[in-house]
């Protein structure tokens, strides 16, 4: 089983903009979870550090929550998108795709 749950808060509306996508991929069409699949493994999601922030992050910014549970394990990521390896930002792109809780 894997589930994940990508929160976005930032840009102008801060946290009261903030939005949250929680996907079960047993839910999914078998293309879509094995996409999603493949872009947790080569983001090596399991193994990134718990935060990947800019150096000089804006007041706009927008920052991601990204937390995985794959069978018995979990970890979370917090990081601004452009401090994000490309793997993992094409995952949060993937995941916005999908409509809000």
């Amino acid at each position: 089983m894997t589930r994940l749950t990508l929160r976005c808060t930032g840009g102008f509306t801060g946290p009261a903009g903030a939005q949250t996508r929680s996907i079960d991929l047993a839910q999914l069409p078998s293309e879509q979870a094995q996409r999603l699949r493949q872009l947790l493994e080569a983001s090596q999601f399991f193994k990134l550090p718990q935060q990947l922030r800019k150096a000089a992050p804006q007041s706009g910014d927008f920052l991601y929550d990204l937390q995985a549970e794959q069978d018995g394990c979990q970890h979370a990521v917090h990081y601004h998108l452009d401090a994000a390896p490309a793997s993992l930002r094409q995952l949060t792109e993937q995941l916005s795709c999908y409509p809000p809780d």
